[in-house]
């Protein structure tokens, strides 16, 4: 009886050691970002701890990432899509950091990661899901105008996920009147979007396009200003937005130099051809007295 108690006693001791021993990883997703170093975070506690007996393996499904045993980095069997770019923090491990360190990650490197830990004091794995996104850049504006209406194309890049769009006019929802076009890198996987809208008839008003790309929290929103000059004839109008007074002043600038450039050319030749008059005149004169003291 008192062996059974003394078997009964050492099972609950030893169950009490297990679920003493927990790693702890994220509850939710984690997200990187594209082409920049992601850490991987996994602790471990270090009652007792032993470096010699402690066991270390990142997985991604049955690819493994990252090894560690007997005290140094085995690499040997890591998938070669994570070559040279997987670090432990191996002077952090006696205080329990097992976590990893990805290097220039890419839309590739994202799915459900496994941090696996065994020491002298016990043994246990989690796993997480790791999520990559990208900024998308600054938004291009770029329109056409004709006599009857306004083409407004608005296009950004470098993005990931796809983001989701909308346009406003004075606060009120005009997106289902555009179209959008999205298109991924071949080489990088990122997003390039595109999208448009035709304008007619349009008076002063305020267009809003705005960018949402959720995974970053990323919110680009820009103000367009139109503004429509009915003082021309019936069926012209003329539109402007923020900016195009730049480039008019441009233009002027670049018509101004062209007329200068021509009338300094068009002043040059007018001197030029009357020295070469003057040069001729000098030279007729010449010839004239010449003859006549030959004639004398």
């Amino acid at each position: 009886m008192n062996l059974k108690l003394f078997s009964l006693s050492l099972l609950l001791f030893e169950a009490s050691c297990f679920t003493e021993f927990e790693i702890t990883v994220p509850r939710g997703p984690v997200t990187g970002f594209y082409g920049e170093a992601l850490i991987l975070p996994c602790t471990f506690p270090v009652d007792s701890w032993d470096l010699s007996s402690t066991v270390i393996t990142w997985q991604r499904k049955l690819d493994v990432v990252h090894s560690f045993y007997y005290s140094r980095d085995q690499l040997d069997r890591q998938n070669p899509h994570y070559g040279k770019r997987t670090s432990l923090f191996i002077q952090e491990m006696a205080t329990g950091n097992a976590s990893l360190k990805l290097d220039r990650v890419t839309l590739l490197d994202a799915g459900v990661y496994t941090c696996s830990i065994s020491t002298n004091t016990g043994s246990q794995k989690k796993s997480f899901k790791v999520n990559i996104a990208a900024f998308y850049s600054e938004p291009r504006l770029q329109f056409s105008m004709l006599t009857d209406r306004l083409n407004l194309l608005v296009t950004s890049d470098g993005g990931y996920p796809s983001p989701k769009l909308q346009w406003l006019m004075e606060n009120s929802d005009i997106t289902n009147q555009t179209q959008t076009h999205f298109m991924q890198d071949t080489q990088t996987g990122l997003y390039i979007v595109s999208s448009w809208i035709n304008l007619t008839e349009v008076t002063n008003s305020s267009l809003t396009f705005i960018l949402h790309n959720k995974p970053l929290g990323q919110d680009i929103r820009r103000e367009i200003q139109l503004y429509s000059d009915k003082t021309r004839r019936e069926g012209q109008s003329a539109y402007r937005c923020h900016g195009c007074s730049i480039l008019i002043s441009v233009i002027l600038l670049l018509i101004v130099m062209g007329l200068l450039f021509v009338f300094i050319t068009r002043r040059r030749r007018t001197e030029q051809t009357k020295q070469n008059d003057g040069l001729k005149s000098q030279i007729s004169a010449s010839s004239f007295a010449s003859m006549r003291h030959n004639v004398v």
